[in-house]
């Protein structure tokens, strides 16, 4: 009888755990490129400015952004208004208690193009750090037997993180306003 009872929970418990793919959970939006099928976010911002003014409030932001813009940087062209850049953001797990811990890093690929009245920054090539690389866009799939509801939670802290630097940049981007000391 304890067995005929333990068979029933098991196979409750199982259906329950694995039926969570099958429910119709929505996964979270995050702007996917048509033909790289690869998560991008890009946007031209109008500002005013010259290429190169434009190029410099980009460099100081960047220079506040990160903190070691040695290793973000990976190319800066004043001359062409170009920066590009390797950074990453980090996604966590939590714990039954609540708690949160770090599960992995995810590196991205950064691009700031400055032209006359305009920028437009390009971020995609997300991968978790892993012994190969490991594009983000397979959280999407559901049916990889390694797939869990985890990793929707993490599209959405990637997403949350990306957003926190897109506000920060476009911040950045304003003229500064100079102050003229009348007396």
């Amino acid at each position: 009888m304890k067995k005929i009872i333990l068979g029933i929970f098991l196979t409750t418990l199982f259906s329950v755990a694995f039926s969570q793919k099958d429910k119709g959970i929505d996964p979270p939006y995050l702007p996917m490129d048509e033909d790289t099928k690869l998560v991008t976010y890009k946007e031209v911002v109008n500002e005013k400015g010259s290429p190169q003014e434009l190029y410099d409030r980009a460099m100081e932001w960047v220079k506040k952004y990160y903190k070691n813009t040695g290793e973000v940087i990976k190319n800066a062209d004043r001359e062409k208004g170009v920066i590009t850049m390797r950074s990453s953001v980090k996604i966590y797990v939590t714990l039954k208690d609540g708690t949160k811990k770090l599960k992995n890093i995810v590196y991205y690929n950064f691009k700031l193009e400055c032209r006359q009245d305009r920028y437009r920054f390009t971020i995609t090539d997300f991968n978790e750090k892993a012994t190969s690389a490991s594009p983000i866009e397979e959280y999407y799939n559901t049916k990889n037997p390694l797939w869990s509801l985890d990793q929707y939670q993490f599209l959405i802290q990637i997403d949350e993180q990306i957003k926190e630097l897109i506000e920060s940049l476009e911040e950045g981007m304003y003229p500064k306003v100079e102050k003229v000391d009348e007396w």
